[in-house]
Formats: structure tokens, sequence, C-alpha cells
């Protein structure tokens, strides 16, 4: 079996770790989409660089990211660092166990401090957005990358 050395299960996972530090609870489809707007904040006008970097194909990750987010979310959820919760209005969640809170707050290597700092950009502008709108506004923003 390969490694994945870029966006696989443990990168994500950590990432998961760090937006669930600063959100409750989240879904899988919001993870994503807080994740991928993070990571590429200059085509959502949040930052002047992205995380990683600018491409023209960043917006072809999203298919993959889901999966490897699922594998993420399994792998916290392996080392008792995730619970998963049940809302009848919005479904399924993840947040953070105690142990996955202290891991997180362990997190504090230049990487982490930006993300979090872009994530809080993130969180402000868009935590009032459904995981819909979120995707909704993830493909617009690929139209006009494209015009």
């Amino acid at each position: 079996m390969a490694i994945k050395l870029f966006n696989g299960r443990f990168e994500l996972g950590l990432r998961i770790l760090i937006i669930l530090g600063q959100k409750k609870s989240a879904s899988i489809d919001e993870l994503l989409a807080f994740d991928f707007v993070t990571t590429y904040a200059s085509s959502f006008n949040l930052s002047t660089d992205s995380l990683h970097g600018d491409n023209a194909y960043n917006y072809s990750e999203i298919a993959s990211r889901r999966e490897m987010m699922d594998k993420g979310i399994n792998f916290l959820m392996m080392y008792d660092l995730l619970e998963i919760c049940y809302d009848s209005g919005s479904g399924y969640e993840y947040r953070l166990t105690k142990l996955g809170r202290n891991i997180e707050s362990q997190l504090n290597d230049q990487y982490a401090l930006e993300y979090r700092q872009t994530l809080s950009c993130v969180i402000n502008k868009y935590s009032q957005l459904s995981s819909k709108e979120m995707m909704k506004l993830i493909n617009s923003n690929f139209m006009k990358e494209l015009e």
C-alpha cells in the first residue's frame, strides 16, 4: 500500500483537529468545505497567499479530498480523538473528545498557527452558510477562475 504524503489521512486528521478546535462540531461536508477554503484562502480573497500554494488544479482535489477526509475521520476515531454525535436538525456531526482537544492544543508549529489564523477568517466569514451553500460558493469561485 502506497503512503500518501500530502492530503493523506494523517495530515487531514491534523487539520480536522484544528477545525474542530475552533468549531464545536461539524459534518464531513462542513469539514471538507472549511478545509478547502482555508488551504486555498487566496482564491476566496481571505489571504494574500494560499497555505498550499496556488495552482490550476486545486479545485480538482475536492473529490479525492472528500475520500481522504473520511479516512482522516476514521483515523481520529480509531485513536479516540473524535466522536460522532447526531442531531435531528443537522444530522451526523463530529466533535473532539477530551483527548482530541488535548492533542489539538499541542499543535503549535508554524503551519498550524497559520492554518488556525486563516481558518478563523474563514469561520468568521462563512460560518452562517450551510455545507451546501459552502459547496456552491466553492463551485461558483471555480467558475469565476475559469473565465
